[in-house]
């Protein structure tokens, strides 16, 4: 009855801060990137394939997202309802995971809620966006890796992370090297491996055989130009990063464009298949970030910071009903005490369960990292933030012991590989000191 209580009351919380959001966002359902996905929906949905407004193969965008959109046939309305679901469904899975793992009714409840009151989780979930999608299919991945079971089933999932969104395009690295660390057997991690290149691969074969180039999704060429390669040289310009930014994307595309005309002997290079001036264009972006080592690092780190601290801030004063000034304070104050948490928790967690801290730590740093280049916004936080909101709950509980402040939810549920009457005795033993 206790659990059936606490997973009531994780879906209550995370319902209603879904749903309040959804009212009061004014039906703000669209972002700049939202009409790339919108548009092979539709393409998919009038029978025409994966292609582009003007009827050429999209290699920009791959087709996990695209398609849940045809699958609601493009009603952007009941897509955003879905995704607010989803994050009410992986609240409740936190919840699940960290109370069979960990055994700790505090983890468990502070992780879910945690996770159900994060702003960039609720403001993603509310645009025609994949990170909600994904999350959820990567939570799912995880919970398979952290128990190491049907792990055939995990790497099918993994390759289907790629196809929703390219990032996690190495991922199974990750995953690869928490199973050795956990002393998988070489062979289920080798099954697991193959399987999760299946759909990857399958899809760079299919842009292969349209465009003659082996990628995934030629997105890649156009951050590695636009925001990694223009991102070191506003770093070295000094000024304001935007703007600069702004500035040094727009000069190095003309560069770009004007180079693979030359060796390509061709009149304009916007009229090439996106998958081949991408290609150009990865090749043009590392001899810059080759030149400027330096720089390059320096954008990391600011690009991490961004992914890592950065609140949102902005967009929950648009629906909040308070001042502007306790909204940036109050959410910038909640982000960096999660982030002192979390590295607290993954210590404490360390100690306490090392194959769920390995897969949480390798999991959050690979997403945050990949990421942390002039691209930088909080929205490429948001696929972690489950993983990251567990080890925030184990710093909760890890301060709460050094402080030596007990609580009733310490109890409840008995720790794996402890017997229950020793561990009712704590509890009891707890509850007379309190007093």
């Amino acid at each position: 009855m206790r659990r059936w209580t606490d997973i009531a009351l994780v879906a209550a919380v995370s319902l209603a801060t879904n749903f309040v959001y959804f009212f009061y966002a004014a039906a703000d359902y669209f972002y700049p990137d939202s009409f790339t996905y919108l548009t092979p929906a539709r393409s998919l949905l009038h029978g025409l394939g994966f292609v582009d407004a003007n009827g050429v193969i999209d290699t920009l965008r791959t087709p996990g997202y695209p398609l849940l959109l045809a699958a609601f046939g493009l009603h952007v309305v009941p897509v955003i309802v879905f995704q607010h679901l989803l994050n009410a469904a992986v609240a409740v899975a936190v919840y699940l995971l960290v109370i069979r793992r960990l055994g700790s009714r505090l983890i468990a409840l502070t992780a879910a809620i945690l996770f159900a009151i994060d702003t960039p989780t609720l403001h993603y979930a509310n645009k025609i966006l994949s990170e909600t999608f994904f999350t959820a299919m990567l939570f799912a991945v995880f919970v398979l890796v952290v128990h190491a079971r049907n792990l055939p089933l995990a790497g099918v999932l993994t390759g289907l992370l790629v196809l929703i969104r390219p990032v996690a395009i190495v991922y199974f690295v990750v995953v690869m090297l928490c199973l050795a660390l956990r002393r998988v057997r070489m062979r289920t991690i080798a099954v697991y491996a193959v399987l999760a290149l299946v759909f990857p691969v399958s899809w760079q074969l299919r842009n292969l055989h349209h465009t003659g180039v082996f990628t995934i999704s030629s997105v890649k060429g156009v951050n590695l130009l636009g925001y990694r390669a223009a991102g070191v040289l506003a770093i070295e310009d000094d000024g304001d990063f935007d703007s600069d930014l702004a500035a040094e994307m727009k000069g190095l595309q003309a560069d770009a464009d004007t180079e693979i005309e030359a060796r390509l002997h061709i009149p304009d290079a916007e009229r090439l298949p996106g998958a081949v001036r991408s290609q150009y264009y990865s090749q043009f972006a590392l001899r810059v970030l080759w030149q400027h080592p330096r720089a390059a690092v320096m954008l990391t780190l600011r690009g991490l910071l961004v992914n890592i601290f950065d609140s949102q801030w902005d967009e929950i004063e648009g629906v909040s009903r308070f001042p502007a000034a306790i909204v940036q304070r109050g959410l910038d104050a909640f982000t960096a005490c999660c982030f002192v948490f979390a590295v607290i928790g993954a210590a404490a967690l360390w100690r306490r369960d090392r194959d769920l801290a390995v897969v949480i730590a390798g999991t959050v740093v690979y997403f945050l990292l990949i990421s942390a280049g002039g691209e930088a916004e909080p929205r490429f936080r948001v696929p972690v933030i489950p993983q990251y909101m567990i080890a925030a709950a184990c710093g909760v509980e890890a301060v709460r012991r050094g402080l030596g402040r007990p609580t009733a939810l310490t109890g409840g549920e008995t720790p794996p590989g402890q017997p229950a009457r020793r561990q009712r005795s704590v509890v009891i033993f707890e509850t007379r000191s309190s007093t």
